[in-house]
């Protein structure tokens, strides 16, 4: 199976992702949840450092430390929780809502088709 990227192709794809990303309702939803998730840590090793307090530094530190570590699952808390405040916050801003909505639906369709050809796959193989 071979693919063709056109530069026009990449656009079309990108253009709905980039238009909501932009979106300031979802930017200032992203930057809360980011805060309550990561960026305490780098206000607490900030904070700690100038004002010498040790605990506030080391628990900045070893929380910062754990999320730079390879495989870490921060960015599933992250995002269900940039929508729950989106939600919250701007219930009113429907087409951001919808289109997070379509691509949730079509990233669960596509990855049951994925699941389908692995298991017709395999099942191909053990029966070799």
């Amino acid at each position: 199976m071979k693919f063709k990227i056109t530069k026009a192709g990449c656009r079309e794809k990108l253009r709905p992702w980039v238009r909501a990303l932009t979106n300031p309702h979802l930017l200032i939803s992203v930057g809360i949840a980011w805060f309550i998730t990561n960026g305490w840590a780098y206000c607490a090793i900030g904070i700690g450092g100038y004002l010498g307090i040790g605990w506030l530094w080391k628990a900045g530190t070893v929380w910062a430390g754990l999320l730079w570590l390879p495989g870490t699952p921060e960015k599933l808390l992250t995002l269900p929780l940039a929508i729950f405040i989106l939600r919250r916050l701007f219930p009113s801003d429907t087409r951001t809502l919808a289109m997070i909505d379509r691509k949730r639906r079509a990233l669960r369709i596509k990855t049951k088709q994925q699941y389908q050809a692995f298991r017709e796959k395999l099942h191909k193989k053990r029966s070799l």
